[in-house]
């Protein structure tokens, strides 16, 4: 079957029109058939909507009798830990890097992303299923979300340093947390669009927008930066020089550390299609593999899961260090670098020198039909086009799964010839897909 409401991480849609009071009140009713849970955790992030549909969600939670913990503006990587460490559902109101108009609603069972079957149970109770009549459930506000994650990342026994890091919280759900640990270990770390108001999550900050934290390390001559997006599960990494290192460059980083501390399960790490060829490259020349998924995080955790692996993320920021958190986060993948910078007496640029990245283009296609890429004559030209570029080079057409936009990216080694077919497939794929 089909799901009308969910997509591929969740609900979302615009707060207060698509995502209403009432939605969020019948999807709350929907969560203890569906999960199989007496108890869910909720939290939510910055933007104007996330406080209406977190307790709208929790009043329909509550009908039901499923006893609900509220955790306030926390990250959804600290639901999903504490959603798995305590066996319960979890709930994280957000729209991750979108703009505050957005906002979405993620589901957890235990700690992962609820499956397709899940959701169409939850569905159902959207469209108007009858829940069966149960007591009232209980509501309680916690702390436990933040201490258990406090407790978490002490496993990693940082300890104070000198470094000046500059770290961008998109005025978002890590705000609170980030600058809570980071000014404890980092008393020289400056934390800045940490003042949100409902209206700024992600506007022009955050991880899709590094201007701001570039400008600030050279201003302030900086070590490093980090800037995560509206729900703290991505992460990318800025250097001294401002040059921009992605996730791809920190799955690298991560690797190659624990290949040389004897702790890379299987020699192996997960990366998506979206990866550079170049990391690949360097990767190769260190001995370590490498497996390539679907771009989606979703489908990096499957990919660890299933080979037992413990290192995995996207280009765009998503990195999962398995053997410490099961799930994406920002946060704690930057706290990770911070300590084998620290251990190592190392620099960014001393890690990387020997990196020579491939030229890399994406762009999106906007106000387009995406179901032009089911077309039998586009598939054959994609297919046809495929065939100029070399195996190790990335040539990815997609329909995004969360904005109305087709995603062109090409990486190769010669720069003109990147051009040439982008500039052919982007017009190809605007002449088909007129609107």
């Amino acid at each position: 079957m089909k799901l009308k409401y969910f997509g591929t991480d969740g609900l979302r849609g615009k707060g207060f029109t698509d995502l209403t009071a009432e939605l969020a009140y019948k999807l709350g009713q929907g969560l203890k058939p569906a999960l199989n849970s007496n108890q869910v955790i909720i939290g939510m992030d910055t933007r104007l909507s996330s406080n209406m549909l977190a307790h709208m969600l929790a009043a329909g939670a509550l009908s039901t009798g499923l006893n609900v913990l509220f955790a306030g503006v926390v990250s959804t990587p600290m639901i999903a830990h504490y959603s798995k460490l305590k066996q319960i559902s979890g709930i994280m109101i957000t729209a991750s890097h979108n703009p505050y108009e957005d906002n979405g609603i993620k589901v957890f069972n235990k700690g992962y992303k609820s499956t397709l079957e899940e959701e169409l149970i939850i569905e159902s109770y959207i469209d108007g299923k009858t829940p069966e009549t149960s007591n009232f459930g209980t509501y309680t506000l916690t702390n436990e979300v933040k201490e258990s994650y406090l407790n978490l990342i002490s496993q990693l026994n940082l300890k104070t340093s000198s470094l000046k890091v500059a770290y961008d919280t998109a005025n978002g759900a890590n705000y609170l947390i980030a600058n809570e640990i980071l000014s404890t270990y980092y008393p020289q770390s400056v934390q800045i669009s940490n003042q949100p108001n409902g209206l700024n999550i992600n506007l022009n900050c955050g991880s899709t927008h590094l201007e701001t934290l570039i400008s600030y390390i050279k201003e302030h001559q900086m070590d490093l930066g980090f800037a995560y997006d509206g729900d703290g599960d991505r992460v990318m990494m800025v250097g001294k020089d401002g040059f921009i290192y992605d996730g791809d460059f920190i799955i690298y980083l991560v690797a190659t550390y624990l290949k040389d501390h004897n702790q890379l399960k299987n020699n192996t790490v997960v990366l998506t299609k979206m990866s550079n060829p170049g990391i690949l490259k360097a990767l190769k020349a260190k001995g370590i593999d490498y497996i390539l998924t679907d771009v989606g995080d979703k489908y990096v955790s499957e990919a660890l899961v299933k080979n037992d692996y413990i290192i995995g993320g996207e280009a765009s920021g998503h990195i999962i260090l398995r053997n410490i958190l099961h799930s994406g986060d920002g946060l704690l993948a930057s706290l990770y670098i911070l300590k084998l910078l620290e251990e190592h007496n190392l620099s960014l640029e001393d890690i990387t020198k020997d990196i020579k990245l491939y030229p890399f283009k994406m762009v999106n296609i906007k106000n387009i039909n995406k179901s032009v890429l089911q077309q039998p004559e586009v598939i054959k030209y994609l297919e046809e086009t495929k065939n100029h570029f070399d195996k190790e080079d990335i040539f990815l057409i997609r329909a995004s799964g969360t904005e109305p936009l087709i995603r062109v990216t090409i990486s190769c080694e010669d720069e003109n010839k990147l051009n040439q077919y982008m500039d052919q497939v982007v017009s190809y794929l605007k002449e088909k897909g007129e609107k």
